[in-house]
């Protein structure tokens, strides 16, 4: 859920400040206390709890309700479409301690994907897992190729008819630092890399299993 929660956060920021728009804890809770989210509980602070530069320091919020409120928020300001509600729903009661239990998310959309844990490298939605193995894959084409920078539509129009699993896509690669958003005026890219050399066998494999 932190990787998820600081990758999302990221986004949010970068685009934020690609349009000159400020980006802090306090335009945050000015947000999530207008419509349509009316979250009056929220603390900035929170922000900082959940999503600290350094994952070991990292909280794990109880309410999912508020978290989800805090996506939909983010999501917006990084211009992505409407995220899945049941998945951030299950992050938030999977990172739960043993013996608690958060808040639940009522929905009614299918879930889009499961938990992303220290041992897990793979989604659970066979939706999800193919589009993000098939910009993998052509990621890793590009590196090969020495392709300086994708493109967001470039990323979206790989996936076709999966468009809408975009910001999840980019999420669940950049969270394991597989791309990195390069910010330039007027638009956006992601730039192909590969750090992790035991996770991308030179993108031969995507987690355990083959490409």
């Amino acid at each position: 859920m932190y990787s998820e929660l600081h990758a999302l956060k990221k986004r949010a920021d970068e685009a934020r400040r690609a349009v000159r728009q400020g980006y802090s804890q306090d335009a945050v809770v000015r947000a999530l206390r207008a419509d349509p989210y009316s979250i009056e509980r929220f603390r900035g602070q929170a922000i900082s709890d959940w999503v600290p530069e350094a994952p070991e320091k990292a909280r794990v919020p109880r309410d999912a309700d508020v978290v989800w409120a805090l996506v939909r928020l983010w999501s917006k300001w990084a211009g992505e479409q409407e995220p899945n509600r049941q998945y951030w729903s299950n992050l938030v009661e999977k990172a739960q301690p043993v013996g608690s239990h958060a808040g639940r998310v009522q929905a009614k959309e299918p879930t889009q994907g499961g938990s992303h844990g220290a041992a897990s490298n793979e989604t659970e939605d066979p939706r999800l897992r193919s589009a993000i193995r098939k910009v993998f894959r052509l990621l890793h084409s590009c590196t090969q190729r020495g392709a300086p920078q994708i493109y967001d539509g470039i990323i979206r129009d790989w996936l076709g008819e999966d468009s809408d699993l975009l910001g999840q896509v980019i999420g669940y690669l950049s969270a394991r630092q597989l791309i990195a958003r390069s910010v330039k005026p007027n638009c956006l890219t992601f730039v192909p890399g590969m750090p992790n050399f035991e996770l991308t066998e030179q993108g031969r494999t995507l987690g355990a299993d083959p490409l």
